[in-house]
């Protein structure tokens, strides 16, 4: 075999090493990416290019390679896609993208989900309307799950999936040694979903490593946005929770449950650990912003809550705690920064802030305001060892006769409160000088 020899220009000597070799390699897979189009009007005989397009968004999505991109052109496309292409770290993501308006409808189209993808890896979905999952037993407008790897879903609206555990947006870490990770949802809106009894934008298992940021959820049934660890069905390890992520700039708006009493919260962490939810807006919802462990054996842990406003909930403003002491419990979170007005608007005596089993947490900085005949706080009794200070308290029916319930016992009165608590070393009572929200009406999702 002939040595390799370096190459000589002008008579000097220029090494060609190896990691040049895989650059240029690199370089040219990345320039062999290619644009295709998707038409009603084309065929999956096609070339797929944009003089000659396909038909269906399902040929498109099982023939991309790394790099490619599918631009869907305008018109509505009565199907159920299943991804099975998969981008590359070196390649980079496959994408689906809707060039003007696009509507997928499942009406009449076999299957539970209208977009899914197993196991597939650097895939985008970008700027659909997905409607029309009609008698959906446990489907979604866009299922993800198993070992995936670096998905983003954005800029799509998703409506009128019917049924039960009828969902806009389901992520399912259901794979025991990969997890779920990288994930992006970024600027969907999710409504008019019949979730009950699961949610309508929901993170479940092995996820590790999530942003979920300025979405829009609003007119559900159930839960608008949540974060989930300790289910068996999806993982058996429970260790292997939703985990690692930040849930920041969404509004939720009207997430109810259909069933029960109707405890649904517009943002919940049940089971998540190590998630920053920040910046949010929730209102109009059974409960505003929760953080719970509703698995045996489950302890949601550095969880951290801040800089959210949460008014006009139904039931309560700000919860934490496990519900019952057969389920788990929460310990190690902070809610720092928030502001409560008005919720219990049912009148249900839960409290602008509601606190269930739970321990070692940290409340700090935050604004309670209740309205004449609501409870600022609520804590169970089972409720011990948890920390409050530096908080601002306000309640219409002024500092003598704002109510409290510190572990079962009523305190009528913000000194009276200090006492039985003692908690709250640091906080004040006023009216806090901020702008008063008001209720997100039902608005048009028109965009």
């Amino acid at each position: 075999m002939q040595a390799y020899k370096p190459q000589s220009i002008s008579g000097k000597c220029h090494h060609v090493g190896w990691r040049t070799v895989v650059a240029s390699a690199l370089l040219a897979g990345r320039m062999m990416a290619a644009d295709y189009y998707v038409s009603p009007a084309g065929a999956n005989s096609a070339s797929g290019l944009k003089g000659s397009p396909w038909k269906t968004i399902s040929h498109a999505a099982a023939h991309l390679k790394p790099g490619d991109t599918a631009h869907v052109l305008e018109g509505t496309y009565a199907e159920k896609v299943q991804v099975t292409s998969s981008g590359s770290a070196d390649g980079g993501p496959v994408t689906l993208v809707a060039e003007g308006s696009v509507v997928v409808s499942g009406k009449g189209v076999e299957g539970e989900n209208i977009f899914h993808i197993k196991d597939r890896s650097f895939v985008r979905i970008i700027g659909f309307e997905i409607r029309d999952n009609l008698k959906v037993r446990d489907g979604s407008g866009i299922r993800v799950e198993g070992g995936c790897d670096h998905v983003e879903l954005k800029a799509n609206r998703i409506h009128e999936i019917r049924g039960k555990d009828a969902m806009g947006i389901t992520i399912y870490g259901t794979d025991a040694e990969k997890a779920l990770s990288n994930l992006l949802i970024d600027g969907n809106e999710v409504f008019d979903c019949d979730a009950a009894q699961s949610e309508a934008l929901t993170l479940n298992g092995n996820v590790a490593g999530f942003k979920i940021t300025n979405n829009f959820v609003h007119d559900v049934n159930n839960i608008g946005i949540c974060m989930i660890g300790g289910e068996r069905w999806v993982s058996k390890d429970r260790t292997k929770v939703t985990r690692n992520g930040l849930c920041k700039g969404n509004r939720v708006a009207r997430a109810r449950s259909s069933y029960g009493d109707g405890y649904a919260a517009g943002i919940y962490v049940d089971g998540g650990s190590d998630i920053v939810v920040e910046d949010n807006e929730v209102t109009g919802s059974n409960l505003g912003i929760e953080v719970g462990a509703e698995n045996k054996g489950t302890v949601t842990t550095g969880v951290i809550v801040r800089n959210n406003r949460i008014f006009l909930n139904q039931k309560a403003g700000l919860v934490f705690g496990g519900y019952d002491k057969q389920v788990g419990r929460v310990e190690g979170c902070v809610f720092e920064g928030n502001f409560c007005y008005h919720n219990d608007t049912h009148k249900d005596k839960n409290g602008e802030l509601w606190i269930q089993i739970a321990s070692k947490n940290k409340v700090t900085g935050n604004i309670f305001w209740s309205g004449a005949d609501g409870p600022l706080v609520q804590s169970e009794k089972a409720a011990d060892g948890n920390e409050l200070d530096n908080n601002t308290y306000f309640s219409e029916a002024g500092r003598a006769d704002a109510y409290f319930n510190w572990r079962d016992n009523d305190a009528n009165g913000f000194d009276a409160y200090l006492r039985v608590s003692k908690q709250d070393a640091h906080s004040k009572f006023e009216r806090p000088n901020v702008d008063i929200p008001t209720s997100v009406e039902r608005v048009s999702s028109a965009r």
